[in-house]
This record gives C-alpha cells, sequence and structure tokens, in this order.
C-alpha cells in the first residue's frame, strides 16, 4: 500500500472568512507543542459515514477521538507511520472517505489548536483502526515559509 507522508495545502482566501458560532478559527500549534498519547481531540468533515454509502451527509459531521502514540499506531499500521503522522481513534469513531484535508484540533492551553489533517486510513472505514493525520507541528516550518512569501 502506497501512502503520502504529509499531503497538505494552504489556501489564500480571496476574502476574510466570515466567523460565526459555527465558525471559527483555530490556532497554529508551535514546532515544540505536544499533544499526548490518550489525548480526546475532535475532527470534523463532509466525508462518507460508511465506506460503502452512495450518498455524502448534507450536514457537516464531527466525531471525538483520542489521539494514539506513533508506537501504538504501528501496531495496526507497521512502518507507513512516521514522525510527519499522528494517529487518532481505533475507538469507535474514525474519518472516511471525503474528509482528507480537514481538521484534527485538540485544546491545547484551553486554545482550540490544529494538530492533524485528514490523511488516510482503513480503505472500509474501520472505526477500530486508527485514521492517520498529517501532524501539523512538523509543517509548521514549511508553513512559515509559504506565509512569509505571500
Amino acid at each position: 500500500m502506497f501512502t503520502i507522508g504529509h499531503d497538505f495545502a494552504l489556501r489564500k482566501l480571496a476574502t476574510p472568512a466570515r466567523f460565526s458560532q459555527t465558525v471559527s478559527p483555530v490556532c497554529l500549534p508551535e514546532v515544540t507543542d505536544e499533544f499526548p498519547s490518550g489525548l480526546l481531540c475532535t475532527t470534523s468533515g463532509w466525508g462518507r459515514t460508511k465506506y460503502n454509502a452512495y450518498k455524502i451527509p448534507d450536514k457537516l459531521q464531527q466525531a471525538a477521538l483520542s489521539l494514539l502514540s506513533n508506537a501504538d499506531c504501528t501496531k495496526f499500521w507497521g512502518s507507513k507511520i512516521t514522525n510527519v503522522m499522528v494517529c487518532a481513534g481505533a475507538s469507535g469513531v474514525s474519518s472516511c472517505s471525503g474528509d482528507s484535508g480537514g481538521p484534527l484540533v485538540c485544546q491545547n492551553d484551553g486554545v482550540w489548536t490544529l494538530v492533524g489533517v485528514v490523511s488516510w486510513g482503513s480503505s472500509i472505514c474501520s472505526t477500530s483502526v486508527p485514521a492517520v493525520y498529517a501532524r501539523v507541528t512538523e509543517l509548521i516550518p514549511w508553513v512559515q515559509e509559504i506565509l512569509a512569501a505571500h
């Protein structure tokens, strides 16, 4: 199975985002921020609710799931897991096809912080296998480079 280590993109909006009760910003982490195994986080997306679902949901879906250490994640995914990845789930909920690019956010000192970006996981969206996210702390130098150039 071929996997991408950290598929990640930045978008520059033509106009500022409109914040509301249901739309709010999250903070980017510092390179040195640590998010421990077991920390309860939240992911959201418009992806399938079952791997074989014909339709995608008409409402944004949200799930609470715990982080796994990379050592625990390799028990499921083996050597595919690298330091640019973070795993969450395997507890009855998961990201699924169509959620890619969506956020994995955790509270850090009371502030919601972007910890991961939905990347890949079980081909059948198994909720007993962790989903894999791009680890944002590893991408901060690249983000800063892009922001400085634009």
